[in-house]
């Protein structure tokens, strides 16, 4: 990574801190007491801060989007071969890794040397250097790695004088560990331990039990050597995630039949996603690299990556190919799981879920290399690995359609026709994901979708900001991995907002306990933020903006706003050079959006117009601004004859996609901080108004109705 993305990224569970200090210092509106898990609190009146009442636990609570200062180190790719090569003598150049023998392996085994052997290897990723054993599952950032190398060298110089042990790596990298509660080991223990082999039951059992999974086509040798065990009391499959076949495992995964009736499918969706709703898959712990199926893969160069566990058995079963199952599906693709990935030397991408997946594919590619990566494309001819089975086709065949990832300037109609065909039967899917709390905007724009860029403009003060903000957690709150770039407002105040749009809660009349609860459950969002604060140099943000999509594979990314990136003015400058710049800055944005197959939201001031309505030829600077952009976006904030009441509304000056222009109506709820119609508000803001009247239930209201109502899956 290059030298700009040092605290570049910051997570809530930072920000939260200084949202909670700010708050001590504003004032509250309400007094009254509170009865709260059997203790009466004391809510400040409105001349009395928190400061007084608010104790700051001592628990400190892990988030997964945390990346602290020393997981960002300022160092490149050329760099990082450099520094390994003078400290480690040499190295294998991969894929996506340069791979070195892991000094914690080679202490404990002397097999570990081969240099031929995958295992006892150390990992370092060459856009991050990020450095993971497949092993010992030794890890760390590049910072803890320079600090060893660091000892390292210092240690041979004093050598030369006295004898002295050279200082162990595991000083400085720890050992991988999941974020796995106690209460999820003790279930995944518990949850092995009571079920039963394979071998041990008979095939009048076992047969019905796999019908129910869709699984009933399966061979006992598959199940066998997958290591997997049966619970028929709860009706579960318990697959263990190997590294070898002797070694312990530290993740499985639970397919059981879907039991929830209630569970609807788009009806666009495509026919190829109804299995996925059959089924449920679980993972004990619901974070990890571990990929099942991998100690029947280690030692082959090819293999089938797979989003699913029932993917994952019908290709072994049916195929001479070895086959994988990623640890998030298609949500994301863990630093340590491509160092399991590293070895082989071509993968095929079948993921199914249809348009989703394809996309995700294509992401996964870009990190994995895509000169080694073909991809199966799900369709109806082309559906999943358990699909196919069901329908009779011959999965060897199939798989044998897997095209390589070609050039992306050349394309032929042959490599669009599927595309082309999924446009036109599926257009809900294709269109992208819907907003919750402004279904109007949905009406007109079909959907938000990857691969696009939205200009946004108006006056100053009218709300651009806080309209985004809400517009963007929406998105967010269905599992849209979003990367927020405010360079005007600090995150702190950012956070804070969508925090009281997420709740639908005053939270400066909150207790300390309210606002852990909305915090708890707004960390689990797949937010996070830019660092950047004031003027910008374009090339710093892009960088950093790449880096979040290669290791957080963000799909949205909100940048506010493009004046910052364009230097101060100066004398040397004319209004013409201003103008070209802004066209150069626009074009990189552009281009990164196709690139990265990410959605780009970009925040542009008007031109300082004295005009009642803006139109897309107010966007300030050239042209270019408005033909770039896939959608077009315009907050107006129209005068009225009383001076205090404006009328406001978000109009679609362009829309490329769908071609439907119009205007969607906007109203302004001070306390929610929300743009959202009053009827058409997301359950969290219902619920937690229905709270506000029962103040003895308001915290387990909201946790139990409010949130969980609020969040759902993309489509």
């Amino acid at each position: 990574m290059n030298a700009v993305c040092k605290a570049h990224f910051q997570s809530l569970s930072y920000s939260r801190k200084l949202v909670v200090n700010r708050m001590k210092r504003e004032p509250t509106r309400f007094g009254r007491i509170l009865s709260f898990n059997n203790q009466v609190l004391l809510l400040p009146s409105s001349h009395t801060s928190f400061s007084k009442l608010i104790v700051p636990s001592s628990a400190t609570t892990h988030s997964l989007h945390v990346l602290a200062d020393e997981d960002r180190y300022d160092i490149s790719s050329t760099e990082i071969r450099r520094v390994i090569k003078s400290h480690f003598g040499g190295y294998q150049e991969g894929f996506t890794c340069v791979t070195v023998n892991c000094p914690s392996c080679n202490t404990l085994s002397s097999t570990n040397k081969e240099a031929s052997n995958d295992l006892g290897k150390l990992h370092i990723n060459l856009r991050t250097g990020y450095s993971f054993c497949t092993r010992c599952f030794l890890s760390g950032p590049w910072s803890s790695l320079a600090s060893y190398m660091k000892a390292l060298g210092a240690s041979k110089l004093k050598s030369e004088k006295t004898k002295i042990c050279p200082p162990g790596i595991t000083q400085h990298l720890s050992q991988y560990t999941p974020t796995a509660s106690t209460a999820e080991a003790n279930e995944m223990r518990q949850l092995w331990n009571s079920a039963q082999p394979i071998h041990s039951l008979s095939e009048e059992t076992l047969v019905p039990f796999l019908d129910k999974l869709r699984l009933g086509d399966l061979s006992m040798d598959t199940l066998e050597k997958v290591g997997a065990k049966i619970n028929l009391n709860l009706e579960q499959l318990i697959l263990p995630c190997l590294t070898t076949k002797d070694a312990p495992f530290h993740s499985i995964k639970i397919i059981t039949p879907n039991r929830n009736q209630s569970e609807t499918i788009e009806p666009d969706s495509g026919p190829e996603l109804d299995e996925y709703y059959r089924v449920e898959e679980k993972n004990i712990p619901k974070q990890h690299p571990w990929l099942l199926g991998y100690h029947l893969a280690k030692n082959k160069d090819e293999v089938i990556v797979t989003a699913t566990a029932a993917d994952t058995l019908t290709a072994l079963d049916c195929l001479a190919v070895p086959a994988v199952c990623l640890p998030s599906g298609i949500s994301n693709l863990p630093l340590a799981t491509m160092a399991f990935l590293e070895s082989f030397r071509k993968i095929t991408l079948w993921l199914g879920h249809g348009v989703q997946g394809a996309d995700c594919a294509r992401a996964f590619a870009r990190k994995l290399g895509e000169k080694r990566c073909r991809l199966i494309r799900s369709s109806e001819e082309t559906p999943s690995a358990l699909q196919c089975r069901m329908k009779g086709k011959n999965v060897a065949q199939v798989l044998k359609t897997a095209l390589p990832m070609t050039h992306k300037s050349v394309t032929t109609f042959s490599s669009l026709r599927k595309d082309v065909y999924a446009e036109i039967t599926q257009s809900s899917t294709v269109a992208g994901v819907r907003w919750r709390r402004f279904p109007v905007l949905s009406d007109l724009l079909k959907g938000h979708r990857r691969g696009e860029l939205t200009v946004f403009t108006g006056p100053t003060g009218a709300g651009k900001t806080t309209f985004l903000s809400e517009y963007s957690l929406d998105l967010c709150m269905q599992d849209v991995r979003t990367l927020w770039g405010s360079f005007e407002i600090r995150n702190v105040r950012l956070a804070k907002m969508m925090l009281q749009q997420f709740s639908g809660l005053m939270l400066e009349s909150e207790t300390r306990e309210m606002f852990n609860v909305v915090a708890d459950e707004f960390e689990k969002l797949p937010m996070y933020f830019l660092a950047f604060h004031g003027q910008q140099d374009v090339t710093s943000v892009l960088e950093a903006m790449s880096h979040a999509v290669y290791v957080h594979d963000i799909s949205h990314i909100v940048i506010d706003n493009l004046q910052f990136m364009m230097g101060t003015s100066s004398s040397e400058h004319s209004s013409m050079d201003r103008y070209y710049r802004q066209d150069q800055i626009i074009g990189s944005f552009r281009r990164f959006a196709t690139d990265n197959n990410v959605h780009v939201t970009l925040v542009i001031h008007p031109r300082k117009e004295a005009m009642d309505e803006l139109s897309a030829s107010s966007i300030f600077g050239g042209a270019k601004a408005s033909q770039e952009a896939d959608n077009v976006l315009i907050l107006q904030d129209k005068r009225t004859n009383d001076p205090t009441c404006r009328r406001k509304y978000l109009e679609v000056a362009k829309n490329r996609y769908a071609g439907d222009l119009g205007v969607m109506p906007l109203e302004f709820h001070k306390e929610s901080l929300s743009f959202a119609p009053r009827n058409k508000r997301t359950a969290s803001t219902k619920v937690a108004a229905a709270a506000a009247a029962n103040n003895n239930n308001k915290v387990n209201q909201f946790t139990s109705s409010s949130l969980q109502s609020g969040r759902g899956r993309a489509q």
